[in-house]
């Protein structure tokens, strides 16, 4: 009966690492992006990270304010000439998602666009 107590235990030991090791790789890891609005384009226009990162943008505007949005994270982020807006999220959801500005003060803004990969 002890070696069968002591069994059951090293057991439940083994599974609670087993589920620490995989809620940490789950977790994903720090990913950092500077993208810059800026004659009416993105640079960069494409960035990719992984599944459960955490993704941090410093989104600076140039010559005239634009905005950094991504419907599908609910992200609506203005930046006035000049500044830098810093903002972060969890990219939970795995495919490709537009960014684009959002603002109307010029038609050119409309054409402003970018893709965030998550894989």
């Amino acid at each position: 009966m002890r070696r069968l107590t002591t069994l059951a235990a090293t057991l439940s030991v083994a599974v609670a690492l087993l589920v620490s090791v995989a809620a940490a790789q789950d977790a994903g890891t720090t990913r950092e992006f500077a993208i810059v609005g800026g004659n009416y384009a993105f640079a960069p226009t494409t960035i990719e990270v992984n599944r459960n990162d955490l993704v941090k943008i410093s989104f600076t505007a140039h010559e005239i304010p634009h905005s950094f949005t991504i419907d599908e994270y609910r992200i609506v982020k203005r930046a006035s000439v000049g500044q830098t807006v810093t903002f972060e999220f969890r990219a939970d959801r795995a495919g490709t998602f537009n960014y684009y500005c959002n603002l109307t003060q010029d038609e050119k803004c409309r054409n402003m666009k970018g893709h965030l990969v998550v894989k």
